[in-house]
């Protein structure tokens, strides 16, 4: 029975009981019609309870044999039929002879009463004839289903000559799944969809857990499911060829939504159309990677006016929204274990920001993008092994071209004060001081060099000097202001500056020497 039929594949999924019919004897007669149902195998028992053996959709052929010493007992009759109804039974074929000559009015009673469809078999027809119709049936389904799976990949692999490849494979594979199609970048966000009205999208959040979920999958056939009403919804991840370290960059997602349950022809178009996807989008996002890094490196050094042509190229390499402004970023990996492996960071840093315009420098990567700084966007870098840091916007204009050096600075000031942290950072969220762009752990020690003799001092002495230090450099070097700051004498002022000056060995009548030590005492202070 179930367990001994082979596993659902996507050819049996058009043989119904009334299609099934058509093509047996018509000796075979429909004596209760309890409505069409699918017919996934065809099994004769005669237990007096096959019900632990069943798989959904079976047709069970029966010579009687169960119900000689009960036909008369309606209510065991009924418990019978009762349990094939819940296995999902398709139907009861009742063989006529050698113990019955026609079917006993209970069994026909019993199904009608549990809405289980009742076929008569006269000795004409023998059960063996019955499979093997069945066989056949399944044999032509399945020549079919192979010729609509051929179709089905050729017209997936035209997609690929067209001039927008991605944006048809898309509308193809929802015109042959009969469902709804959504392509998102490495980000989750939507490059192209094709919907359908009897399916409803899932909402935002919803969708975008299923997305997350797929990105964190892995596995050979990895993907993420969601169940809504009637409907499924599954999200494919799609990756870049895998590193000689095992890890591989995400691309993007393909995103398939159902009326239905998909079948097994449904997953072997979907796997055809991930892999023609996965071969665009890397293409789309790695290019070559040599090209990419010397345009990227021209454009950095060029320090001139963008003319209206290299505008144009410039628009088309970094993403589809034209509305947002540009940033420079500076990249690092968070693990130096795939330090040496550069295209292997170039693309995924061009996947996950959406931009041909990146280059290795040192042991980082800068890139041109249109990704704003959002916490969703450093979770999501963090979360793929990198941390990044944002130049302050700008406008897509010729003038960018004179503006480059300056964001790739501020974008390049932060990265010393992002490793330390570990964490992404955004320039315009950072006040712009010189105090701001250091790195807190090597100002603080800096600033211990800087003030060692100060901070050898007994407790009491190393505080009040401190204290007296900062008072007058944050006066600015007036005694009076600097009385008035730390409530102290002046005349205390000028003997304790003259001994700090005396015991750090500096002269404080320099600027530069007053600077050096206003910072030092920012620094530490910071906890």
């Amino acid at each position: 029975m179930g367990h001994f039929a082979p596993q659902l594949q996507p050819t049996w999924e058009s043989i119904t009981l009334a299609r099934f019919l058509r093509q047996l004897p018509p000796a075979i007669e429909l004596v209760h019609d309890a409505g069409d149902r699918p017919v996934r195998w065809v099994e004769p028992s005669d237990m007096d309870d096959p019900t632990d053996y069943l798989m959904a959709d079976e047709l069970i052929l029966t010579s009687g044999f169960p119900f000689l010493e009960h036909v008369e007992d309606q209510e065991w009759i009924d418990r019978f039929i009762a349990k094939l109804v819940q296995a999902q039974a398709s139907a009861l074929g009742f063989g006529l002879e050698p113990y019955f000559a026609s079917i006993p009015e209970t069994v026909r009673v019993a199904c009608q009463r549990h809405g289980l469809s009742l076929l008569q078999i006269p000795t004409s027809v023998p059960f063996a004839a019955i499979g093997i119709a069945f066989a056949k049936l399944m044999e032509a389904d399945g020549a079919a289903q192979l010729r609509s799976n051929a179709e089905a990949n050729r017209a997936l692999m035209r997609c690929i000559s067209q001039p927008d490849p991605e944006q048809q494979l898309v509308a193809t594979l929802s015109q042959r799944l009969k469902g709804s199609v959504r392509l998102t970048d490495a980000s989750g966000q939507t490059r192209f969809s094709t919907t359908i009205a009897s399916i409803a999208a899932l909402d935002t959040a919803a969708e975008a857990q299923l997305v997350r979920e797929a990105f964190q999958t892995t596995g050979p056939q990895p993907f993420a499911l969601h169940h809504h009403d009637a409907q499924v919804h599954l999200a494919f991840p799609i990756r870049a060829a895998f590193s000689p370290s095992g890890q591989s960059p995400l691309l993007g997602a393909l995103c398939v939504g159902f009326s239905r349950t998909p079948s097994a022809f449904d997953h072997h178009l979907i796997t055809t159309a991930l892999g023609l996807l996965e071969v665009l989008v890397r293409e789309r996002v790695a290019s070559s990677a040599t090209s990419s890094q010397l345009a990227t490196s021209l454009l950095f050094h060029s320090h001139t006016a963008l003319d209206s042509l290299t505008l144009n190229h410039l628009t088309e390499s970094i993403g589809s929204n034209t509305n947002q402004a540009v940033r420079v970023i500076v990249i690092s990996p968070l693990s130096a274990a795939h330090a040496t492996e550069t295209n292997f960071h170039l693309a995924h840093v061009h996947a996950l920001f959406d931009t041909r315009l990146a280059m290795r420098r040192d042991d980082h990567f800068i890139a041109l993008t249109r990704t704003e700084p959002t916490p969703d966007s450093f979770e999501r870098l963090k979360a793929n092994g990198y941390l990044a840091a944002f130049s302050t916007p700008a406008q897509l204009e010729s003038q960018l071209g004179e503006k480059l050096g300056e964001l790739l600075a501020q974008a390049s000031g932060l990265l010393p004060q992002m490793l330390e942290k570990q964490q992404c950072l955004d320039a315009a969220s950072i006040p712009r001081t010189f105090t701001s762009l250091l790195p807190t752990q090597a100002g603080k020690q800096l600033a211990e060099e800087e003030l060692a003799q100060i901070l050898e001092l007994p407790k009491a002495r190393r505080d009040l000097y401190l204290e007296v230090l900062h008072g007058w450099l944050d006066a600015n070097g007036s005694w009076d202001q600097a009385s008035k700051n730390i409530n102290l004498h002046r005349n205390s002022v000028r003997r304790h500056i003259a001994t700090i000056a005396e015991i750090l060995g500096k002269d404080l009548n320099q600027a530069q020497v007053r600077h050096d030590l206003y910072l030092a005492l920012k620094f530490l202070t910071v906890s």
